[in-house]
């Protein structure tokens, strides 16, 4: 019998579902600074669990949100960061967990909004250096996991189903890995790899996404990630989805799910 439980205070220790590591499209709050170009990338966002369905102790089932930015800013010395876009999501999501045998299964719908906006730090004497345009994408994303020991297999489907511009693909297929190992109780090593078709025109392009940190907890869900990601394909920013991407970056997340 399935029963529901609401979170108030304290709140539920940890999301049902994990962020995926490498992939780009999650709820992140750190930043990234590119090796080669003085670019940077700044997440700034969360998602949380609301409600809570329990069928028994192996199989839950939650309701949440999601709320994030990812914004991209170049340097400019003296610790100036002009702003030159950034892309806003934001949701609701569904997450389940159980187990067959020794593999947990994990499955998270979201139902999602994502738009992208260029900012006055790609002006030039107040002159924008590309043409506005609105991105706007309504979809829904489904994400299916089998996680065996530190190891997380997962498979994606994106579909839009509602866009501008037009042009742009309605299909997003994708797929990964994501791996947390325990090196001692103040060290863990977290990686993951992210793959996606994208694209416009009814073309497709393939999105590699890859990430690699050591993270300094300061408690079982919270701590300091610094990390090496490397990042090829179409750009993750919508007013930039015609350009292509090939960079390697280091940064810092915090870690809070």
């Amino acid at each position: 019998m399935f029963f529901l439980s609401l979170s108030y205070g304290k709140g539920f220790e940890s999301l049902l579902f994990k962020p995926l590591t490498a992939n780009v499209f999650e709820p992140r709050v750190g930043s990234l600074f590119e090796t080669e170009e003085k670019k940077l990338r700044l997440d700034i966002g969360t998602s949380v669990d609301l409600m809570d369905f329990k069928q028994d102790e192996g199989n839950e089932f939650r309701l949440g949100t999601d709320f994030f930015t990812f914004t991209r800013l170049r340097s400019e010395g003296n610790f100036k960061f002009p702003v030159e876009t950034s892309d806003y999501f934001f949701g609701i999501n569904a997450t389940t967990v159980g187990k067959v045998i020794n593999t947990m299964y994990y499955a998270r719908l979201r139902i999602a909004h994502i738009s992208s906006h260029i900012v006055d730090g790609l002006a030039h004497d107040s002159v924008l250096s590309i043409k506005p345009f609105v991105y706007s994408r309504e979809f829904i994303d489904l994400t299916g996991a089998l996680q065996t020991g530190d190891l997380r297999l997962y498979a994606g489907l994106t579909y839009v189903f509602s866009k501008l511009p037009k042009n742009t693909n309605s299909i997003v297929p994708e797929l990964g890995f994501d791996t947390r190992y325990i090196i001692n109780r103040y060290l863990d090593f977290v990686g993951g790899y992210d793959f996606k078709l994208t694209g416009y025109d009814n073309n497709y392009f393939g999105v590699n996404s890859a990430q690699a940190g050591i993270l300094f907890k300061t408690s079982d869900n919270l701590g300091l990630m610094i990390n090496l990601n490397i990042y090829e394909g179409k750009s993750m920013h919508g007013m930039f989805y015609k350009d292509y991407d090939s960079y390697a970056s280091i940064g810092f997340q915090v870690i809070f799910y």
